[in-house]
C-alpha cells in the first residue's frame, strides 16, 4: 500500500488592516470675491499684530524688571556715597578753621616765630567712594532704559563723585606737605614757597569737594535718594585741637573710629 501524501492546508495570508479613509486636504484657492480678499487679509494682519504685541509685552515686562533691578542698586551704593558726603561736610569747619591756623603757622615760620610747643595737624577724611553698581548697570544697558531726566541725575551725581575723589587725592598731597610744620622746620625761601603752595593747593582741594558735594546731593534728592548715615566719625583729626601732642591726638582718633583696628596717623 502506498504512503498517502498528507494534504495540508495552504497557509493563512495575513490580513490587512482595513484602510484609512483618505484625508481630504483642501488646496488654498484664490479669493473669489474682494470680500473674501479683505477677510483672508484681515485675518493674516490680525495674527501678525497678535504675534508683535504679545513680543513687545514680554520685551516690555523684562525691560522693566532690569530697570527696577538696576534703579534699586544704584540707589543703595548712592545712598552710601552720598553718607560720606554728608559726613565731610559735617567736619568742614573743622577743616577750614584748620587751614587758617596753618596759615598763621606757615607765616611763623618765615618770620623765625614759630612756637616750639606740640603742634597736631592731622588731616581731612577720605572715603572709599563706590561707582561699580551704576558702571556695571550702564554696560549692560540697563541705565539707556531709564528716563531721560533720572539718567542725568545718576550723570550728574557719579560726575560729582569722580569730582571727589580727584579733588581729595590733591587735598590728602597738600595736607601731607603742610604736617611737615609738624617737626618745626627752620624758615627758608623755599619752604616758605613750598607751604604756602600746599596751603592754597589745600583750600581750592576744599572748595571743589564742597560745592561738588552740594550739586550731587541736590541730584541725589531729585531721585529720592536719602543719604545713608550710618558712618560717621566720633573724632576726625582734624577737629582735634591745633596744640595735642601727638600721642595724645592719635589716641583720640582711635577711639573715635567705628572700627576696632589702630591706624597710625601719617
Amino acid at each position: 500500500m502506498s504512503d498517502a501524501v498528507e494534504s495540508k492546508p495552504p497557509p493563512e495570508l495575513p490580513k490587512s488592516e482595513p484602510e484609512e479613509p483618505p484625508v481630504e486636504i483642501h488646496k488654498p484657492h484664490a479669493a473669489k470675491t474682494w470680500k473674501e480678499f479683505f477677510i483672508e487679509l484681515g485675518t493674516i494682519v490680525a495674527g501678525i499684530l497678535i504675534a508683535l504685541g504679545l513680543e513687545q509685552t514680554v520685551e516690555t515686562t523684562h525691560n522693566h524688571s532690569r530697570t527696577a533691578q538696576a534703579r534699586q542698586t544704584i540707589h543703595v551704593e548712592v545712598s552710601h556715597n552720598i553718607g560720606f558726603l554728608v559726613s565731610r561736610a559735617r567736619i568742614e569747619s573743622c577743616v577750614s578753621r584748620r587751614l587758617d591756623e596753618v596759615e598763621g603757622l606757615v607765616a611763623a615760620v618765615a618770620a623765625g616765630k614759630l612756637s616750639q610747643g606740640p603742634i597736631w595737624l592731622g588731616h581731612p577724611p577720605t572715603f572709599p567712594i563706590a561707582t561699580g553698581q551704576y558702571t556695571a548697570a550702564s554696560q549692560s544697558g540697563a541705565v539707556s532704559l531709564l528716563s531721560n531726566q533720572e539718567q542725568a541725575d545718576y550723570a550728574t551725581i557719579y560726575a560729582t563723585l569722580e569730582e571727589q575723589n580727584r579733588a581729595s587725592a590733591v587735598e590728602q598731597a597738600a595736607w601731607a606737605d603742610l604736617r611737615m610744620l609738624e617737626k618745626h622746620p627752620a624758615g627758608s625761601p623755599a619752604l616758605d614757597l613750598q607751604l604756602r603752595s600746599a596751603l592754597q593747593k589745600a583750600r581750592l582741594a576744599r572748595w571743589q569737594i564742597e560745592t561738588s558735594a552740594a550739586v550731587g546731593r541736590g541730584a541725589a534728592s531729585r531721585l529720592g535718594i536719602t543719604p545713608d548715615e550710618t558712618f560717621h566719625w566720633t573724632q576726625q583729626s582734624s577737629c582735634i585741637p591745633l596744640n595735642t601732642e601727638r600721642a595724645e591726638a592719635e589716641k583720640l582718633v582711635v577711639n573715635g573710629r567705628i572700627e576696632t583696628s589702630s591706624f597710625d596717623e601719617p
